[in-house]
């Protein structure tokens, strides 16, 4: 039997800021058999990373039918957990170009105080994840995956927390039901926002257009 693998080369590059958490998902190359399996990369562009408690994930399926399930597990509501936001864009100059990644998770509030250098693993209790082209979603040009997040590790650091993620991010076509794998390194400053604070692209309730880029990112061609 012959393995066919598709690679998309994308990567991140690290950032750091003083006063800050970090998120750093990590994610291991898996090889599968008998059907193509496609590998995306973590994005090169700068990653929003926002932490927000007193949240939980809000799930509307059906709310959306024109963007399929592009949105789904990436609304945040009021609720007793905390919900960590991952947002990446790019847009490459080019019409039709522009690309976008979410990663929504919803653990346990951490409640017990981390001394400098400590390791803490945090189970993930929900998970949701989607990659895809901004002007092919409806067309279901995108990837989406649940659940595939199982847990994150937080170390306190000098400056704040490193939050570790190790992959694989598993997802599915939503056109053509292919596998697809996230891989690399995502890594990010994390900002604390309560949830009355989030726009549509951060997590508010809701799916429009503006849930699947970040305000005043798009050039004038786009709102033609």
């Amino acid at each position: 039997m012959q393995m066919r693998k598709i690679v998309l080369p994308l990567s991140v590059s690290p950032r750091v800021c003083a006063g800050a958490l970090f998120i750093f998902v990590t994610v291991c190359p898996v090889r599968v058999y008998a059907a193509d399996v496609v590998e995306i990369s973590a994005p090169k562009v700068p990653i929003t990373c926002l932490l927000i408690d007193k949240a939980s994930i809000v799930i509307n399926r059906f709310e959306e039918p024109e963007y399929g399930q592009a949105n789904v597990g990436h609304q945040i509501g009021a609720g007793a957990r905390s919900v960590l936001s991952i947002r990446a864009w790019e847009d490459l100059g080019v019409s039709d170009t522009s690309q976008l990644w979410k990663a929504t998770l919803e653990f346990a509030p951490i409640t017990a105080a981390m001394p400098l250098g400590r390791v803490k693993q945090i189970p993930v209790l929900r998970s949701y994840f989607t990659y895809g082209g901004l002007f092919w979603l409806n067309g279901g040009g995108y990837v989406w995956g649940e659940n595939t997040i199982r847990q994150v590790d937080l170390i306190r650091t000098k400056t704040g927390l490193e939050a570790v993620i190790n992959g694989p991010i598993a997802a599915t076509g939503a056109f053509d039901r292919s596998s697809t794998l996230m891989m690399g390194v995502w890594r990010c400053n994390v900002v604390r926002r309560k949830v009355n604070q989030l726009d549509l692209w951060e997590g508010k309730p809701g799916t429009k257009f503006e849930s699947f880029h970040p305000a005043k990112t798009l050039r004038p061609v786009d709102h033609l």
